[in-house]
C-alpha cells in the first residue's frame, strides 16, 4: 500500500478532493452511531505486486488405506496429523530456500535472460532439487 486514509488526507490536492467527495457521496453507514458512522470514504492508493515464479513441491504420499480403525483413535490421528504437519513445513521451508536462491526468480531478470539468449519462457533455468 502506498498510501492510506491518513497519508492522503496529508496532501492538500487528494484532502480537497475526498472533502468534496465525501460532501457529495451518500452515508454508507447510516444505521451506525459513533465514529464508524462518521467514516469519510476513500480509496487505498496500492501498488500491485509483480508476481514471482511460482514454487510447488508434491511430497510423498502418505497411505492410510487400510489404517481407519487405527486412525479413529484420537491419539494415532494425532500422530499421523503430525507427521503430515512436519512433511508440508519440510517441503515449504525447502521452497522458500531455493526461491531465495533462484537467480531468475524476478520477471526483469528472466526477461532479461530470454532476451540475451533466445530462450523460450519455459526453459528460463531454475533451481535443481
Amino acid at each position: 500500500m502506498i498510501a492510506d486514509y491518513n497519508d492522503q488526507m496529508n496532501i492538500p490536492v487528494l484532502n480537497n478532493h475526498l472533502q468534496e467527495l465525501n460532501e457529495k457521496s451518500l452515508l454508507l453507514r447510516q444505521d451506525e452511531e459513533g465514529e464508524v458512522a462518521n467514516q469519510q470514504l476513500h480509496l487505498p492508493l496500492v501498488i500491485p505486486k509483480i508476481p514471482g515464479r511460482f514454487y510447488y513441491l508434491f511430497g510423498k504420499p502418505i497411505t492410510t488405506k487400510g489404517l481407519e480403525k487405527i486412525l479413529n483413535d484420537k491419539e494415532n490421528s494425532q500422530a499421523l496429523y503430525a507427521q503430515v504437519k512436519r512433511m508440508v513445513e519440510t517441503n515449504i521451508a525447502y521452497l522458500i530456500k531455493k526461491r531465495n536462491e533462484d537467480p531468475y526468480r524476478g520477471i526483469v531478470k528472466r526477461a532479461l535472460f530470454q532476451a540475451k539468449t533466445n530462450t523460450p519462457w519455459d526453459k528460463v533455468p531454475t533451481f535443481d532439487p
